[in-house]
């Protein structure tokens, strides 16, 4: 270590006796300024001149040739002075001192050079430049990254934040998760706890029938045999005529007579009883296995089925049905589960199907695409509201060789069928006789044109609410088709001169419905009376026709076979009234509801009418005893009929014994006595309505489960007064009651209510306040009036109640 510092020091001596920094200085100089072309030989050159020399060659521009240096010095100054001008001229002729703060401070200071050779260096200057440039780049981005660590600083504790929101929610998410499928196991458990006690409650209750059962049977054995009269009447009687009674009972009752003893189960057997099953009545009980059930047992028998709103059928119930050879007549409307592979599997194997509705059903293409091609003896088909089949469902009918003979087609809201779907359906069932659609606001002359075109033996068509239908179509119409039947509502179009077309071309018309047809005047009242074979007619809401249209149908030819007359809401007066009913001798059925213009009701006591209509019109009780004489009356609607009182009522019930249809809804002025009346004199009462009179209470509920054995529809909407005693009397008194309902009923509790549910083919209730056409102010001051008498009687107890108190206090004797 000692030699090799001792070897240092002499070495700088050396270098500092010898001058070689200048030298070098000098020579490194002359290479940059002069660039010779070989740099070899130029430094050769230089040493030995050096070497003959030493004083010379110490500053840095002795290697420089004169020439050259004053070439360098002068040539950039012409330069300058024609590129940049007199200014930098002067500044490189000036020479100026190298300022001590330049970046070639340190360079002077280590080569040791002068102010005046800082113009040969200015390459030196140069990198001094792009050096300094590069040390800002580096700080400059050393302080980005400075700025930006300092930014992620301030934001971590924000992210951090964030970071544990997020597995907060995370870890609240998995514990509700948990949580959810804790409860859900909660849940089954307690269902499966339920089930269990319930199958225990069974088993203990089907033990306990057993031994009641076997007591029962040790108790008949002590005793001797039951003599033969005292069997039933039905089990008396020759089984043929039992079988003929039993013909009667629907499908739902033949599965209850079987469970009442072992004859009956025989006759609920046989199988001319299955031959028609109708479950429709059942919908709300039936289940799909008990409908297997039956079907898998009578399979052979079925010819006709019925299924409408039989929401709980499933799969295997349409392959029963399916199996069912020799089944005619199929009704599966507003089945939701049929669909198309259930219509496929029933039409591939009952070739004989005659009758088929999918009327509320979401059958597509591919069904009628089936029915084309399977069912070959298809009569009557009914798509009606079904939505999903289009136009080129329908190119199935005219293209395959199934439904050819096809007689009725009801097609009612299906308004996504256009012109070319009817013109398919024209030219597949040309036989069509009866046709239906009714809801299709589509339905345009053309339309009529297209289906007609081919269809000439039309002799029935509905088309209500057909608002587009102009005189063309019906002129078309009465060209292409002799109708016997012509049912049309709410058309804004047709005039005079359509109803003449259609009167004439159709000389057999038996049953036309005109109602609300907007231009229909008495002009067309003159064609309509014309006809001879008419049995029905409807012209109700037509304002047009007035007592003139109306005279002319009184003295026409169609006087001589009209059992139905539909006026309603026309301007009918005494006069028109008492010449239609002394003209009409068949008339059984009229409807004169809100007809103003008739005054008195006399004209009505020597008709043969049947049915009658009086709603909304100005009868009073002398009126209604009129109505009352009419021998044959079976049916009488006088809804709001604001002159009826309960006096009227009871002249009319002693006069109509044979009164089986009364509605009397919104007559706010009976009370009970009018029950009463109706329920003691009219004993074949089955239907009554009472909807919106306020006054009924308890009292004429009890009189009509006490004298209507045979009540079997009754409604009772509105009659705010009705408790739950109401409820209890229905369920103990009247056993044939098959339809009820009590809406806005404040007064009967849900519980109830809910009792007579499962007795009742049909049933609602509501506690809902009743809207304002019900009469809900009189309703309420009834109802003010009902508990301020609750009121006062409660203070007169009280009241009561203290003067014994003090009686006692004072032994003194009660008041009488």
């Amino acid at each position: 270590m000692a030699s090799e510092e001792n070897s240092e020091d002499t070495f700088r001596e050396y270098i500092e006796k010898h001058s070689l920094p200048q030298i070098f200085k000098a020579l490194l100089g002359g290479l940059c300024t002069t660039c010779p072309e070989n740099s070899l030989t130029f430094i050769e050159e230089k040493l030995l001149a050096i070497q003959s020399s030493r004083d010379r060659y110490k500053d840095w521009n002795t290697c420089i040739a004169e020439d050259v240096e004053e070439a360098e010095v002068d040539a950039p100054v012409e330069e300058n002075l024609e590129e940049s001008g007199k200014k930098e001229v002067e500044v490189l002729a000036s020479k100026p001192d190298l300022p001590q703060h330049s970046p070639l401070h340190d360079m002077i200071n280590i080569f040791g050079a002068t102010n005046d050779d800082i113009r040969k260096f200015s390459f030196f200057e140069e990198a001094c430049h792009f050096y300094q440039k590069n040390l800002m780049k580096m700080c400059f981005r050393a302080w980005k990254g400075f700025v930006v660590l300092s930014k992620w600083k301030k934001l971590q504790p924000r992210k951090m934040e964030l970071v544990h929101k997020h597995y907060a929610k995370k870890l609240l998410r998995h514990s509700f998760v948990a949580w959810l499928k804790w409860l859900q196991w909660k849940k089954q458990r307690d269902r499966d706890a339920a089930k269990k006690l319930l199958n225990v409650y069974e088993e203990m209750r089907r033990r306990r029938m057993l031994r009641a059962w076997r007591l029962v049977v040790q108790e008949t054995r002590k005793v001797e045999p039951p003599d033969f009269s005292e069997k039933d009447i039905i089990s008396m009687l020759p089984s043929m005529l039992s079988i003929k009674i039993f013909e009667y009972l629907e499908s739902g009752d033949l599965l209850r007579c079987a469970e009442v003893n072992d004859t009956w189960m025989a006759i609920s057997n046989t199988h001319t009883l299955w031959n028609k099953i109708n479950l429709s009545g059942e919908k709300h009980w039936i289940q799909s296995h008990d409908v297997q059930n039956i079907l898998k047992k009578y399979r052979t028998f079925v010819v006709q089925l019925n299924l409408r709103g039989c929401l709980s059928m499933e799969w295997p119930v349409f392959q029963c049905i399916s199996e069912c050879r020799n089944l005619q007549d199929l009704n599966l409307s507003e089945c939701t589960n049929i669909n198309d592979d259930a219509v496929r599997t029933i039409t591939e194997n009952c070739q004989s199907l005659l009758y088929l509705n999918l009327s509320y059903t979401l059958v597509t293409n591919a069904t009628l695409k089936v029915l084309a091609r399977c069912c070959v003896y298809l009569q009557y088909l009914s798509l009606a509201q079904c939505r999903k089949f289009t136009d080129k469902g329908l190119q199935f009918l005219a293209t395959e060789r199934g439904c050819l003979g096809l007689l009725h087609l009801d097609l009612s809201g299906c308004s996504q069928i256009t012109v070319n779907g009817f013109r398919h359906i024209a030219a597949g069932c040309s036989l069509l006789q009866h046709i239906v659609l009714d809801d299709m606001p589509t339905f345009t002359d053309k339309c009529l044109q297209e289906l007609t075109a081919k269809c000439k033996s039309l002799v029935t068509i509905s088309l209500l609410d057909a608002s587009h239908l102009t005189d063309t179509a019906f002129e078309t119409l009465a060209q292409r088709a002799s109708l016997k039947q012509l049912r049309i509502e709410g058309n804004k179009h047709i005039t005079d001169f359509g109803w003449r077309a259609i009167c004439k071309g159709s000389p057999d018309l038996r049953h036309l419905h005109a109602a609300n047809c907007l231009l229909m005047s008495d002009g067309s009242m003159k064609y309509i009376a014309s006809l001879k074979n008419l049995t029905y007619l409807d012209i109700s809401e037509n304002t047009r026709v007035s007592d003139a249209g109306l005279r002319h149908l009184a003295d026409g030819s169609c006087a001589a076979k009209l059992q139905e007359l539909n006026v309603s809401h026309c301007r009918v007066n005494d006069i028109v009234a008492v010449r239609i009913v002394k003209r009409y001798e068949a008339l059984q059925r009229l409807n004169i509801s809100y007809c103003e213009g008739i005054s008195s009701f006399d004209f009505l006591n020597s008709s043969s009418l049947v049915s009658l209509d009086i709603s909304g019109c100005n009868i009073q009780d002398k009126g209604l005893s009129a109505v009352g004489e009419i021998n044959c009356l079976q049916k009488l609607t006088m809804s709001e009929c604001l002159g009826i009182t309960d006096v009227g009522i009871e002249k009319f019930s002693k006069q109509a014994r044979r009164l089986e249809d009364i509605d009397i809804s919104h007559c706010v002025s009976l009370s009970d006595v009018s029950i009463k009346s109706l329920s003691s004199y009219c004993k074949p009462l089955a239907r009554l309505i009472v909807a919106g009179c306020p006054k009924i209470t308890d009292v004429g509920i009890h009189y009509l489960a006490l004298f209507t054995p045979h009540l079997r529809e009754l409604d009772v909407s509105g009659c705010v007064l009705l408790t739950d005693r109401s409820p209890r009397t229905l369920l103990k008194g009247c056993r044939s009651l098959h339809s009820l309902t009590m809406l806005y009923c404040r007064g009967i509790s849900k519980r109830l209510a809910l009792r007579l549910q499962p007795s009742l083919r049909h049933w609602e209730h509501s506690r809902d306040d009743a809207p304002y056409w019900y009469g809900s102010e009189l309703q309420a001051q009834i109802q003010e009036q009902q508990q301020q008498r609750q009121q006062s009687s409660k203070e007169r107890a009280k009241k009561k109640d203290t003067e014994n108190e003090d009686s006692r206090r004072n032994n003194r004797p009660l008041p009488t």
